[in-house]
């Protein structure tokens, strides 16, 4: 079959079907259109370029090439939002929570004010609901104030207070009252606020070292120096709140 035969042919395909979309249309002369097909006849041939819509006979076409229009492109798989960020959860100490701890180290009325010393809480301590500062925790403390007596004259003088909680490895700073020995009554209430497992028994049978302290204090003659040895239960009440991060 000739070519424009096989031209004429194709193009009375098209116009009995839906119209197609024509790239590109060669013609005998050597012009090549780019535009769209239209429509036509056995004779003639309809194609749209941007100077507009021109008929062409057939006998003067070499080829007529039609391409499918791409499909569209497919739309972007919408972002993954954000995993919401966890707000920090907080507890409060509040004020008059009273702080039962075991000394590290020595100390005594003939250190300096501001002279730091290490403590350990004794009991597990609640800080709202079920979230606790455990027993264990570390507590820093200093020497508020102190005064040594001379050998023959008047009395020594010994202010402890404690300065910073360490929780979870967070430093809080708190501020306390003046120590005190840990009386009976202080420490089998500290054993009561303690965790399952923790025995009045094994807190009361070492509050020797506690009461000791203030009645070594209370009966001080002129010239002797305020000792608090390792191993000593002291008690501290916090003056202000003390916050931290869970």
């Amino acid at each position: 079959m000739k070519l424009t035969s096989y031209l004429l042919v194709t193009l009375a395909f098209l116009s009995a079907g839906p119209t197609a979309r024509a790239d590109v249309l060669e013609l005998k002369n050597g012009t090549v259109l780019n535009g769209k097909y239209v429509g036509g006849s056995a004779g003639t041939l309809r194609f749209e370029t941007a100077a507009g819509v021109q008929v062409l006979e057939t006998s003067q076409l070499i080829a007529l090439t039609f391409t499918t229009p791409a499909p569209p492109a497919p739309a972007p798989a919408p972002a993954p939002a954000p995993a919401p960020v966890a707000q920090p959860q907080t507890a409060t100490l509040p004020a008059g929570t009273m702080l039962l701890v075991r000394t590290m180290d020595a100390v005594s009325s003939r250190n300096s004010a501001g002279t730091p010393f290490t403590t350990r809480l004794e009991y597990d301590l609640p800080a709202g609901g079920p979230l606790v500062v455990k027993a264990g925790t570390i507590i820093y403390g200093r020497v508020q104030s102190s005064t040594q007596a001379g050998q023959a004259v008047g009395r020594s003088t010994l202010d402890l207070r404690l300065a910073q909680m360490v929780i979870g490895g967070q430093p809080v700073p708190i501020l306390t009252s003046g120590y005190q020995q840990a009386g009976q009554a202080s420490i089998a209430k500290a054993a009561k606020g303690a965790a399952a497992g923790a025995a009045i028994g094994a807190i009361a049978g070492n509050a020797g070292k506690g009461a000791a302290i203030g009645a070594t204090a209370g009966a001080l003659t002129r010239g002797q120096t305020i000792t608090v040895t390792p191993g000593t239960l002291l008690e501290f009440t916090l003056t202000q709140p003390a916050s931290f991060r869970l």
